[in-house]
């Protein structure tokens, strides 16, 4: 069984299944393994690791271990009532939406696709010596932050449409992306969503500069590769901060990317506020992209999966106010999550109520038997029952995993938008 536990309660003998960190935060090759010394104990209160899973079945049990289901159904309630609590102060950005969803959907398309190309470019111009282009740079992200400003969905939604060939750059873009995505949900002006949202989309230049068998390589790395992987913010800061017509202010994304709020992350380990404001939110952006991709050596978590990791892992990693800000712009069920109604319909998640963040919109993929639709059909979760029998005529009952539902998310999302939009 797997269980959840903190790390002073930890004994040698126990089995770790989960070091309950980002890949990179840890200091062991494996994120599983036995614990054979209390060194290594030490070694993971050191690094700033607060609790764990382990697997009862190839170790020691406690009694001071809880069920991982149990474990996960409290982080959830505390998720959803600290995220859902303010927002009726924070509403009045929902006024801000100038088009709708499905209209701004379209042009949002355009400036993604650009962007994603823009990126790719300038990213192999550094690893082939050659200068950034900051003006392109900063010409693309000011249509992502216009697009933004029309929309706060639109865009964002088509960083789940994920490339497994392209991960470099497509990260880079959805890190831009998302951070533009928060920027705005903190109420930053347009000045500094250009600025940040450039720093973000050339975050990882610095990965130009680390040699490719270690960044493409297919597994967890050794030390010493791990210790060479560490010095892409300081390449990144260099290269940025030597770059003409790059803000200053941008090379703080490609610098602290990797800080945690805790003081556990590299390369300064910075501590709190000192991090900085845009070095804060890429850091919870760069995460949460991340374990939500497929890797050649990961498979990514649905996004609702990867909210509620990147929630648990705030008291300790990120700034718990920006967290919880970046659960309520992206969504308590973010854009592709597969949903169950009580119902028994069974569909994607395709667009945000910031007014109600647990009645989004559906486009619906499944019949109440499970049977599919020809033709998916978008339903409001914030309806009511027509019948009066119940306050909603729908409510999600369950997050499903869209393998298992033989659900491809990105045909529902964007089948059906086309279909809409015509």
């Amino acid at each position: 069984m797997i269980k959840k536990i903190r790390v002073e309660d930890l004994e040698v003998g126990m089995f770790v299944d989960d070091f309950n960190v980002p890949w990179m935060d840890h200091p062991f090759l494996t994120n599983k393994k036995p614990l054979k010394s209390a060194k290594e104990i030490d070694l993971l209160v050191k690094h700033g690791v607060r609790e764990v899973y382990i697997d009862t079945d190839r170790g020691r049990d406690s009694s001071r271990a809880v069920p991982s289901g149990e474990a996960q159904e409290a982080v959830r309630q505390e998720m959803d009532r600290e995220v859902l609590a303010p927002q009726e102060t924070e509403e009045p950005l929902a006024a801000g939406d100038t088009t709708p969803f499905s209209e701004e959907l379209r042009r949002a398309k355009t400036v993604y696709s650009q962007a994603k190309g823009m990126v790719k470019e300038l990213l192999t111009d550094v690893r082939l010596g050659k200068s950034i282009d900051g003006e392109r740079a900063a010409s693309a992200v000011d249509g992502m932050v216009d697009s933004i400003f029309r929309n706060r969905d639109a865009l964002a939604s088509l960083s789940r449409l994920k490339s497994f060939d392209d991960y470099t750059f497509q990260h880079s873009l959805n890190v831009s992306v998302l951070s533009l995505t928060l920027g705005r949900h903190l109420g930053l002006v347009k000045g500094e969503l250009r600025r940040l949202g450039i720093g973000a989309i050339l975050h990882d230049v610095g990965k130009m500069r680390v040699p490719e068998e270690v960044l493409n390589k297919p597994g967890r790395l050794t030390d010493e590769e791990f210790a060479v992987m560490k010095t892409h913010p300081l390449h990144g800061a260099k290269i940025l901060m030597g770059t003409s017509d790059v803000p200053d202010e941008c090379s703080a994304v490609a610098l602290n990317h990797h800080e945690r709020f805790n003081g556990k992350g590299y390369p300064r380990g910075l501590a709190g506020l000192s991090i900085g404001k845009f070095g804060l939110i890429a850091a919870i952006v760069d995460v949460y992209d991340a374990i939500s991709s497929d890797r050649v050596y990961h498979r990514g978590m649905p996004s609702h999966q990867a909210v509620q990791k990147v929630y648990e892992w705030a008291k300790n990693d990120f700034y718990p106010i920006y967290v919880q800000k970046f659960i309520q712009s992206l969504g308590i069920y973010p854009i592709g999550s597969v949903v169950r109604l009580d119902t028994g319909e069974v569909g994607v998640v395709c667009r945000q109520n910031h007014g109600q963040l647990l009645r989004p919109g559906v486009r619906l993929a499944k019949g109440p038997g499970g049977v599919p639709l020809l033709r998916p059909s978008e339903v409001d979760l914030g309806a009511p029952d027509p019948r009066g029998e119940k306050p909603f005529a729908r409510t999600v009952v369950a997050t499903l995993d869209p393998e298992e539902e033989g659900i491809d998310v990105e045909a529902v999302l964007v089948g059906g938008a086309d279909r809409r939009a015509a």
